[in-house]
């Protein structure tokens, strides 16, 4: 019962820290420029891509992390 709370805690960290990862490499830069720009009053322009395998290495580090955090937990 440990190890399947702790898969699903571990898809649950996967999914926030995919998440996160999007948020930071991909909305950002988008919105960072665009607020300078508005606040300097000047025009200004961003782009961003993401990978899907700098996507699968969040989903893998965050689900490794939350397993291994809620499996120590449990054991404790």
């Amino acid at each position: 019962m440990v190890y399947l709370k702790s898969f699903l805690f571990g898809i649950g960290g996967a999914v926030l820290a995919v998440v996160l990862w999007f948020t930071v490499a991909f909305i950002l830069p988008l919105w960072v420029p665009y607020l300078t720009a508005r606040v300097r009053g000047a025009g200004g322009g961003s782009s961003a891509s993401i990978g899907s395998s700098s996507i699968l290495i969040a989903a893998l580090i965050g689900f490794v992390l939350a397993f291994a955090w809620r499996w120590y937990r449990a054991r404790a």
